[in-house]
């Protein structure tokens, strides 16, 4: 039997029953209170940021205080002990966390993004992963090596390489993209498969201009039989075509992981933008060709062109949206982050010659962002066509 997701009701949208968990104790239970929780904690991980990107390691303990506050599963249905909120959501808080920290924003998304796809693996999947709160998985989208095998116990892989494992030292999961064929001797295609991070081998080559603190490092993998149960087609994860397990019924799980998949990134680069102006302000003098309102303005447009983007794929009668309403949020995906890197840029560069001290948090900021915008999904020239223009 398959399943596709059914359209959006007033009650999938509404919070779950107050009986369900909703994951640690004192985690917040809906959109306003996951928001106030980002923002409370931003100020202290400000405060961490140096220190972190010196270790090039967001603290263990900045990671379970996300987990303390619900943050690492706003996406993650009720049922499995999130919060089942909304991508809406999962970007605003990124924004909030990038705000203070643009790597510990950066691991807000992917980490808390991760669990998504978890969530519509085959349920063994699903109980092995969320068993606990701090089951973390990071991401690994096209690993590099052969495609997998299929055998009788799964898929066997061989001779694999990652890069840009973001989260991974936190995880005790990689959630690796791998072709594979459906059965023995079929053609490859795209797959999504749990690892445990314990078959994988660190590569500690993670020194880079911007987001140190991330952690993103390589890994290798000799030889692992992946279980079938722990994978699922890429297909499986868009709502407008067919999938053999059960999808969570919120509003979030009406979405395609092509299309929104990489939407929470965004917020680390609202994030910094808003950090930049923060830190020109702060400076106590008005730097020509930086005007701080103009600025936030722009920001907070890049802000609420992405939710109404969200929001016409939540009320779209295909499932997923359209062809061109897909398109349509990729671009502006593209554009906000990219928008919002100029604005840092156009604060570094009015900020005068002490910018550029490893001391200034600005001169961080504007690595972080410039770093964070090389994502191939900010690539205007990629998801920009004229047609959407």
């Amino acid at each position: 039997m398959t399943h596709t997701a059914p359209p959006p009701t007033a009650s999938a949208a509404s919070a779950a029953p107050a009986s369900q968990d909703t994951g640690a104790p004192g985690a917040p239970r809906g959109h306003d209170e996951a928001l106030a929780a980002a923002h409370a904690l931003a100020p202290l991980f400000a405060e961490r940021a140096a220190e972190a990107e010196a270790r090039r390691a967001v603290p263990h303990d900045t990671v379970r205080r996300l987990d303390a506050a619900g943050l690492l599963h706003v996406l993650t249905p009720r049922e499995w002990g999130g919060l089942g909120l909304g991508f809406d959501t999962a970007l605003l808080t990124t924004a909030a966390l990038a705000r203070g920290c643009a790597s510990t924003g950066w691991l807000r998304a992917v980490l808390g993004g991760n669990t998504w796809a978890v969530a519509q693996l085959p349920e063994r999947a699903r109980r092995e992963v969320f068993a606990a709160p701090d089951n973390r998985v990071a991401l690994q989208l096209r690993i590099a090596g052969p495609p997998a095998r299929k055998v009788a116990e799964g898929y066997l892989l061989r001779d694999l390489r990652g890069r840009f494992c973001s989260g991974i030292d936190h995880a005790r999961w990689v959630l690796a993209g791998i072709p594979a064929p459906r059965t023995a001797g079929a053609e490859p295609e795209p797959h999504v498969m749990l690892i445990p991070v314990d078959d994988t081998e660190p590569v500690d080559d993670w020194r880079t201009s911007g987001l140190r603190a991330t952690g993103s490092r390589s890994f290798t993998l000799s030889e692992t039989v992946v279980p079938a149960h722990r994978a699922l087609p890429l297909s499986g994860l868009d709502p407008a075509l067919p999938t053999p397990y059960d999808r969570p019924p919120t509003p979030a799980y009406r979405m395609a992981f092509t299309t929104v998949g990489t939407l929470p990134l965004a917020g680390v680069l609202l994030g910094t933008a808003r950090a930049a102006v923060d830190a020109l302000l702060e400076r106590g003098r008005v730097a020509a060709g930086a005007d701080a309102p103009a600025l936030l303005a722009r920001t907070d447009a890049a802000e609420a062109l992405l939710l109404t983007g969200l929001a016409r794929l939540a009320a779209s009668a295909t499932p997923g949206g359209t062809a061109r309403e897909r398109a349509a949020v990729r671009r502006d995906i593209a554009w906000a982050g990219t928008d919002c890197r100029r604005i840092v840029n156009t604060v570094f560069e009015a900020a005068g010659s002490g910018a550029i001290y490893d001391t200034d948090p600005l001169q961080r900021i504007w690595r972080d962002a410039n770093a964070a915008a090389q994502h191939p999904t900010f690539d205007l020239t990629r998801w920009g066509p004229p047609s959407l223009t």
